[in-house]
């Protein structure tokens, strides 16, 4: 971190400690019409320690401003949630009694939503003097291929971003994939544009293996005391999701990483799964009984159905379903895929299935951590086996907890996987969803869910 952030930082956190003040005297004369209840200042000092904590801690604010205003609601978001788990969990651990839950909620989501007006504010004001060309720094691209290509498209439909490409540099101009009057030399005439067109800012974006001219890029950029970035080309060999590392001392690039490895979507993704679940599960109670009286009348057997299936790391787990089929413990029965028109179905299960109510129990396994709301389907061992042998990848759903519902589900590929095609398109779209995951694509597919885009092939 540059010593500019840093300092923004410590600024910043100044102006958060002034918002919190505000937003907990605030919450305190809304409650009591005064600000005399001295007993609740005991709770000023953990809100402040605790966002100094998440602040200092998770340092995710680019407080220079150079990322998109969508992308820091999103961090906003998570920050907030983080902030709420410490703010409730030093207030229980240190057995705070007298406290109040309207002052506490008040103070956090006032200062959340204070903080955020001020920054679509800054952002709107940034976004005006960016487009007059103040503070917007003046990059120049080495490499007009592919990679510089795609960062100068990137850095030019985002204006927000706060940079200025005055162009590029290309030994092999022939092969560039931008304008030509954009290219305003080869590597060797780097110092002299340098100084000309006054760089503040290099990005290297050829390939690794031309380490003599990125050595001498950089020797030129340190001369002349420039910040360098480089763009890694890693996905001309691998076009996949990628992270690098440090192990041992040396450079690690771990392949298919996915947004949850990490622990903030983790954590946000799990506080979901909970809440929902929790939710689904209060909510439902009663049809949850009428249902079980529903699936006891219609033939015997128990009320749940609990199939084995494969989850998280390809281990087996119990998933509850209300059960929707006639008991019957033989082989071919267990292993045979349901089929339109399937005897094996009750009457109740026909109807159980035609609305995917025999799946609701599947919260409770939500609850226990074995699946998430969103997420692949769980399937058979046997299915499993299938499928990694047919479609290529199939075992990088693996990756993620299975879900309720899906990505593949929301499409319409939900049912049968008896040809290729079903195969397929169901893992292709559960592995776009695992690339692609954010909190926002998980309320997406459950608002889709809600919606009934994922009745088809439902029998």
């Amino acid at each position: 971190m540059n010593s500019k952030n840093s300092r923004l930082i410590w600024i910043f956190l100044g102006y958060d400690i002034a918002l919190i003040i505000v937003s907990f005297l605030s919450s305190i004369y809304l409650k009591y019409d005064s600000f005399e209840p001295g007993k609740y200042y005991v709770m000023l000092p953990l809100i402040l320690i605790s966002w100094a904590g998440v602040v200092l801690g998770f340092k995710s604010q680019n407080y220079q401003f150079r990322d998109g205003l969508i992308e820091r609601l999103r961090k906003q978001f998570v920050d907030f949630i983080f902030f709420v788990g410490i703010v409730s969990t030093l207030v229980l651990v240190l057995e705070l009694k007298l406290y109040s839950r309207l002052v506490l909620f008040g103070t956090s989501t006032l200062f959340f939503t204070l903080r955020n007006v001020g920054f679509i504010l800054l952002y709107k004001y940034l976004g005006r003097m960016r487009s007059k060309g103040r503070h917007v720094k003046r990059l120049l691209i080495i490499g007009a291929g592919r990679i510089g290509k795609q960062l100068d498209d990137e850095i030019r439909k985002d204006i927000g971003l706060g940079y200025k490409v005055l162009g590029f540099l290309d030994d092999n101009p022939g092969g560039a994939l931008v304008s030509t009057s954009r290219i305003h030399g080869r590597l060797e005439d780097l110092e002299n544009i340098i100084v000309s067109q006054r760089v503040e800012e290099i990005i290297i974006a050829i390939p690794l293996p031309e380490k003599e001219k990125i050595a001498d890029i950089l020797e030129k950029a340190d001369f002349h005391g420039l910040r360098i970035g480089m763009v890694p080309d890693y996905f001309r060999v691998v076009e996949r999701p990628f992270e690098s590392s440090m192990l041992a001392g040396l450079p690690i690039v771990r392949i298919r990483e996915i947004a949850l490895d990490g622990f903030t979507n983790q954590a946000v993704k799990r506080m979901f799964d909970i809440v929902f679940s929790l939710c689904v599960l209060v909510i439902l109670l009663p049809l949850f009984l009428v249902l079980g009286i529903l699936v006891k009348a219609s033939s015997r057997g128990p009320v749940f159905y609990v199939p084995a299936r494969i989850g998280l790391g390809g281990k087996e787990f119990g998933c509850l379903k209300f059960r929707s089929m006639v008991v019957d413990d033989s082989k071919d029965h267990n292993l045979k895929s349901t089929v339109v028109g399937d005897s094996r179905i009750t009457k109740t299960g026909i109807f159980l299935r035609k609305y995917s109510l025999d799946e609701l129990p599947q919260f409770i396994n939500v609850l226990l951590g074995e699946m998430s709301v969103v997420g692949p389907r769980p399937h058979r061992a046997f299915l499993n086996e299938d499928m990694q042998k047919k479609v290529e990848g199939y075992m990088l759903r693996h990756y993620i907890k299975p879900g309720i519902t899906g990505w593949a589900q929301v499409n319409g590929w939900r049912g049968p996987t008896e040809t290729l095609e079903q195969k397929e398109q169901r893992t292709n779209h559960d592995l776009w969803y695992i690339d692609n995951w954010s909190f926002w694509l998980d309320i997406r597919i459950v608002l889709l869910t809600l919606i009934g885009k994922s009745g088809h092939n439902a029998f």
